[in-house]
């Protein structure tokens, strides 16, 4: 049978002590590697979004191609356009980019004056 000193009792809490400090120090090292990887996941997440948005315009512009040399007239093409812009602005806020819905609605609305002026 041993008799545990007070030396003993003061070895056991400096090593109690440093596994806690460096649980601690784990815990810390791992907070901030998922905090990392949240902000990458967030920043693919929002690249792959404007990804699609940009793939999606670029196929409604071919479809414009296609239909400009369909339709006669130029009222039938202004009225596609302004169909297809109330389309993309809340696409693209839905999308997460408020910019390119900012855009699409000022150019809505320059449309919307030009036609009343005229």
């Amino acid at each position: 049978m041993t008799v545990n000193t007070m030396d003993d009792y003061a070895e056991e809490a400096r090593q109690a002590a440093k596994t806690i400090v460096s649980n601690d120090e784990i815990t810390e090292k791992r907070d901030s590697q998922i905090a990392e990887l949240e902000k990458q996941l967030e920043y693919e997440r929002d690249a792959r979004k404007e990804e699609r948005f940009i793939g999606i315009v670029f196929l409604v512009l071919f479809l414009d191609i296609v239909f400009f040399m369909v339709i006669p007239s130029s009222g039938g093409a202004l009225a596609l356009v302004f169909l297809e812009l109330l389309i993309l602005i809340p696409l693209a806020r839905r999308m997460g980019l408020q910019e390119m819905a900012h855009i699409l609605s000022r150019v809505l609305d320059r449309m919307a004056r030009k036609t009343e002026n005229s």
